[in-house]
């Protein structure tokens, strides 16, 4: 499917050297098309420094990377999965041949990869995950390529995987559909939540390494005006369950005098989006700092399903602070390796129960 650019007014923002990258490579003989998100993003009107483009017709690997090396320094990703990436002018551009995938075992590496530039657009974009992120741009005939019409599912606000087979190869995807929905506040399609559901009930996800996972989750905290979207999705996609710390917040009650929001769960995602208009609002930049922040205040309560009881008619929570240091840990390690970052989302964590005792002593 093939759409006109004039298409909504919507018209495709290419930085002017990766316009002369575009025409060197046409030059030689290839053909590039931009893809991805930085395609999608134009739809969205949201501004990208990061471009993907898939070069079709080129003799070779080498023969790009020698082009490309004209432009700039070009570090190369992986000669197996052909990308290649060229930072320049405070852009990053990755390029990569058109390929094929197939996953030969459990491991997110495990996948036999053939690079053929001989593919169509639509041989080549059937890999990808979802419609919105297989949409297509050919700068020379102006003109967006749509083959699982992306652009339809754009206007609606849905995110829908492109195919069964390929979609469950990839178990990260369950953590990418729940942070696009998150980031765009779109709605995952029945389909493809019922393919999460079931990557979620294969125990597939306990073969991602944490440091995948904690991308995908830093994206949809640092990118989402509702985060609360993403962890609701978390929720609902079963993925909790492998991260009890979190579920366990579920129907952990809390004095209604104080919260009448309900319990520590919905408290929780009303912290986290309540923070992310903050840090809108007081335009805090350094992306560790927020991280830090996020992860304190998701992590907060984590102490309360350890101590929450009744007494005297009352809910309470009495040493939540000090009895989430363990959970916060459990749930960060999870995550992260890094000691400094979840020592210091456990200080945040142990201050922030501090400080909602002195305000509320009797919700404790």
């Amino acid at each position: 499917m093939y759409i006109s650019t004039t298409h909504n007014n919507i018209k495709a923002n290419i930085p002017n050297i990766l316009v002369k990258i575009l025409i060197t490579l046409n030059q030689n003989g290839s053909k590039p098309i931009l893809v991805g998100g930085c395609v999608r993003d134009t739809f969205l009107n949201i501004q990208n420094k990061d471009f993907d483009i898939e070069v079709f017709n080129i003799s070779s690997f080498d023969k790009l990377q020698s082009i490309l090396e004209t432009f700039g320094s070009v570090k190369l990703v992986g000669k197996s999965f052909g990308v290649l990436i060229l930072n320049v002018d405070g852009y990053s551009f990755d390029f990569a041949l058109p390929r094929t995938e197939k996953k030969v075992g459990n491991n997110h590496t495990d996948f036999e990869v053939i690079s053929d530039s001989t593919l169509s657009f639509e041989q080549a974009a059937i890999r990808r995950d979802f419609t919105v992120n297989a949409i297509g741009y050919d700068y020379f005939e102006d003109t967006f390529l749509d083959p699982f019409n992306g652009i339809k599912d754009l206007e609606n606000k849905v995110l829908r995987h492109i195919n069964d087979e390929t979609f469950v190869e990839d178990s990260l995807r369950v953590y990418r559909a729940i942070q696009f929905a998150s980031r765009f506040d779109f709605k995952i399609c029945d389909d493809t939540k019922e393919l999460c559901k079931k990557i979620v009930d294969e125990n597939q996800l306990s073969f991602l390494a944490k440091e995948r996972v904690f991308e995908e989750l830093n994206k949809m905290f640092l990118k989402s005006s509702k985060p609360s979207i993403g962890l609701e999705y978390l929720k609902e996609l079963g993925v909790l369950k492998y991260f009890k710390e979190l579920e366990n917040l579920i129907n952990c009650e809390q004095d209604k005098e104080y919260h009448p929001e309900g319990d520590v769960w919905i408290h929780t995602l009303m912290t986290v989006d309540e923070l992310a208009k903050i840090i809108r609002k007081e335009k805090i930049a350094d992306e560790y700092r927020k991280l830090i922040l996020f992860y304190g205040i998701l992590c907060h309560d984590l102490g309360k399903p350890f101590c929450t009881k009744e007494i005297n008619g009352k809910i309470t929570s009495y040493k939540h602070e000090s009895l989430g240091i363990e959970p916060t840990t459990s749930f960060l390690s999870k995550l992260t390796n890094e000691k400094k970052f979840i020592e210091t989302v456990c200080s945040l964590e142990r201050g922030l129960g501090y400080a909602q005792v002195r305000v509320s002593p009797d919700s404790r």
